[in-house]
């Protein structure tokens, strides 16, 4: 029975990393990341909606066959307005394009939404399988379905980050014989540890979703003006000074939100570099290009928000030098003591390198062995 325990135990952290690891990719890149929540029942019966499906992330080279399960977001269209689609492609290539088709549906997608055919570089992954049947856990995705109607709050994840670890500790200040047990190896020392990480990991993934970057492509010439496609500075001549919209920044928690504007460009000016975003306020920023040497630029301009965790000068002097070290420190903030009061704690501590030493032993033996 013991060992069944620590067997569930060990799935169950699998499970809650591989979730928070898939969140925090999704956010950063922009697209499904080992897991994705499905959100229709157009593949029925092959999964519902609520369920759990694990993603085979491709590259743009790779093969995609007839059958296969892809997940794709339509850039062009009747399909563009509907976020990521998982549907089986049913024909087609990676030149011409591919047919696909919710198994639920009784049209393919071409056929019901009058749209072109899916390109190879608008498909993020497939449904992994095992055999023929993609890998589904059944029902666990509701919870991320839940949680989304109230995401433009802030503070949800952190709120439950928080109730997180007034659980772990309440756990730790319960008597009894069954917490005496616990501490007997590191099972106690591993709970507070990821209960710390996964704090820094949502309210990271939180911060991450809640910003933007924009990359800016434009060129500056001695005497020549025009228009650059997908530039919304196009060419200007030396001398010159363009003024853009860049982001609206909008607070709608209950606490004040830092924002951070920083950019690698020394031509371009920020109408606010250092900012706090009190509840309910909304802050239009922009942006000013000085054409002074000529050339060609690719910039990039990070919007970055921040919870009231550290100074607002710390904070911004972090993300001069790097956003993802401000982003880490940051997100360390709030975790960092259920990860280090395992070593704070002194027979919690002298338990922990009683343990690590007997491992150490054991596997000096192995190797010596």
């Amino acid at each position: 029975m013991k060992v069944l325990s620590k067997i569930l135990n060990v799935i169950l952290v699998f499970l809650v990393l591989c979730t928070l690891i898939a969140a925090v990719g999704s956010a950063i890149t922009k697209k499904p990341v080992l897991l994705t929540v499905i959100r229709s029942n157009s593949m029925y019966p092959v999964w519902e909606r609520g369920d759990m499906v694990i993603i085979d992330n491709l590259h743009q080279d790779e093969h995609i066959y007839k059958g296969d399960i892809v997940f794709f977001k339509a850039e062009k269209g009747s399909l563009a307005s509907k976020g990521w689609i998982a549907h089986r492609v049913v024909s087609g290539n990676a030149k011409e394009g591919f047919i696909t088709k919710g198994d639920a549906n009784k049209f393919s997608d071409q056929d019901s939404n009058s749209t072109d055919s899916i390109e190879q570089k608008w498909i993020a992954g497939r449904a992994m399988k095992i055999g023929e049947n993609p890998i589904v856990l059944k029902k666990i995705g509701y919870l991320s379905l839940w949680m989304e109607k109230y995401q433009s709050n802030p503070f949800l994840l952190p709120s439950f980050a928080l109730i997180l670890g007034i659980i772990i500790a309440i756990g730790e200040l319960r008597p009894g014989q069954k917490r005496k047990k616990q501490r007997n190896g590191m099972e106690l020392q591993l709970i507070y540890f990821i209960g710390g990480f996964s704090i820094s990991i949502i309210v990271g993934g939180t911060m991450i979703s809640s910003g933007n970057t924009l990359k800016q492509t434009y060129e500056v010439s001695e005497q020549s003006q025009g228009v650059i496609m997908g530039s919304d500075v196009g060419m200007l001549k030396v001398g010159d000074t363009v003024s853009r919209p860049l982001s609206e920044i909008k607070n709608e928690g209950i606490f004040p939100l830092i924002g951070v504007i920083t950019t690698n460009d020394k031509q371009i000016k920020l109408s606010h570099k250092k900012l706090t975003i009190l509840k309910g306020q909304q802050i239009d920023t922009t942006y000013t290009v000085t054409a002074e040497s000529p050339g060609k630029y690719k910039s990039t301009i990070k919007v970055g928000i921040f919870y009231p965790l550290l100074p607002s000068s710390f904070i911004y002097f972090l993300a001069k030098k790097s956003y993802w070290l401000a982003l880490v420190i940051v997100s360390i903030v709030p975790g960092l003591p259920l990860m280090i009061y395992p070593f704070i704690d002194r027979k919690m501590r002298r338990r922990t390198f009683n343990v690590l030493r007997k491992k150490k032993r054991k596997l000096q033996r192995i190797f010596q062995s």
